[in-house]
């Protein structure tokens, strides 16, 4: 059972490419507040804020609009989305006895760790 719809190719390319722009812009923001901090840019440059906001704005938006003009990389998400419709999700119970089959195993697992580990110790304990 796919999740994902091959009709909703677009909106969801545009969705992500949004939220990249918007972490971009987020991230120039914070970057430049940072180089702020250090450099003392609040007191040399007038309105400091607004301009590394708008900065931060301006890449965001640049960053979104040449993805999406860009025919090359939009026909690569587009080919990356194609191939995740012809994704087949597991079932719940599925998902869930594997789960615990692991747990299980891990357990086991470690718990003959813990038993190697605790003879070894009483093994050097009489040794030394």
């Amino acid at each position: 059972m796919s999740i994902i719809k091959i009709e909703d190719t677009k909106k969801w390319i545009n969705s992500f490419v949004a939220i990249i722009s918007i972490l971009i812009g987020y991230l120039v923001i914070k970057f430049l507040g940072q180089m702020g901090e250090w450099f003392d840019l609040e007191a040399k440059v007038k309105n400091f804020l607004m301009v590394s906001q708008g900065v931060g704005i301006l890449i965001g938006l640049s960053s979104f609009l040449f993805v999406t003009k860009n025919s090359k990389a939009y026909g690569h998400m587009t080919e990356v989305y194609t191939e995740l419709t012809k994704v087949v999700w597991p079932e719940r119970d599925n998902v869930v006895k594997s789960t615990v089959g692991i747990i299980i195993g891990v357990s086991i697992i470690s718990g003959l760790f813990v038993a190697v580990d605790f003879l070894f110790r009483k093994l050097l304990e009489l040794a030394y």
